[in-house]
């Protein structure tokens, strides 16, 4: 399977699960039980990516390779993909803000190329990422909407008017409430942001679960954590929810929407329990 088959099924069904062995390269079939490996080819990827975006060639659709890459270089190392729910995306027939829990870098690189698979996005990002020497300028390429993290008013602001020039311009706007990464998923630290942004646009908002601790976070570096093969790597996204009153009550279902995927796919919620796996 390539990246616009991987799209065209993402865009029809909805959904996708990895089939042991198909599409493995040769070179991820011999080393892919590596975590050095995966690394070298996710640095591989980046350099690839980065020299597009200083020569202004990064478009959209090489974006959407990169993030195919990175999802297939997953299954080549022994991890396990699985998306439901993605066609949610689309059923509003325009932009939406979607509303996730942020677990590892390894989102960061996949979920471009299911969202893509609808229309534009663009992500809100901590602004040091755009810094990075290397994987800052890819970042920049997508125009994307930073936060400090530091500042909640400015974050506000920033989000709010960010988020409305790109939802009115067609553009589907991907926000991570929480403060940091986190493999433990504490529902106090999901801010209302998105629910904020999607009243004001008047769009809907997707609520979107992730499993991604398949990539570690490392202790050293942040981003090169150790690899768990025997973790799945979960996407799935909630029906649309339009925006009513406060949206206390809308943030509410989205939140439990997260915490209830966890738990089924043997997570950790903010309350120490761990489901069977």
């Amino acid at each position: 399977m390539n990246r616009k088959e991987f799209q065209q099924q993402i865009r029809e069904t909805g959904s996708y699960a990895t089939r042991p062995g198909a599409g493995v390269r040769p070179g991820d079939r011999f080393f892919g039980w590596s975590d050095a490996w995966y690394y070298l080819r996710i640095v591989g990827i980046t350099l690839a990516a980065s020299a597009r975006a200083r020569r202004g060639t990064y478009t959209v659709e090489a974006f959407a390779d990169s993030s195919y890459a990175t999802l297939a270089l997953a299954e080549g190392c022994r991890g396990r993909v699985s998306i439901d729910g993605a066609q949610h995306v689309g059923e509003a027939g325009g932009p939406v803000v979607v509303m996730s829990n942020h677990m590892s870098m390894f989102e960061t690189y996949a979920l471009p190329v299911i969202l893509l698979s609808f229309g534009a996005i663009a992500t809100v990002v901590k602004e040091s990422l755009l810094t990075y020497p290397v994987f800052g300028p890819v970042i920049r390429a997508q125009n994307p909407i930073s936060v400090t993290r530091r500042d909640p008013r400015e974050d506000l602001k920033s989000v709010m008017n960010g988020g409305l020039r790109n939802l009115g311009e067609g553009r589907s706007v991907l926000l991570f409430p929480q403060a940091t990464r986190s493999v433990v998923f504490h529902p106090e630290q999901m801010n209302s942001l998105a629910v904020k942004l999607a009243r004001r646009a008047g769009v809907p908002l997707v609520p979107l679960a992730l499993k991604t601790d398949f990539q570690g976070v490392g202790k050293r570096v942040r981003d090169f954590g150790r690899l768990d093969r025997s973790l799945g790597i979960h996407f799935a996204f909630g029906p649309p929810m339009r925006i009513e009153g406060s949206g206390k009550e809308q943030h509410a279902r989205a939140v439990g929407f997260i915490a209830d995927s966890l738990r089924e796919w043997g997570g950790t919620v903010d309350d120490g329990t761990k489901a069977g796996t």
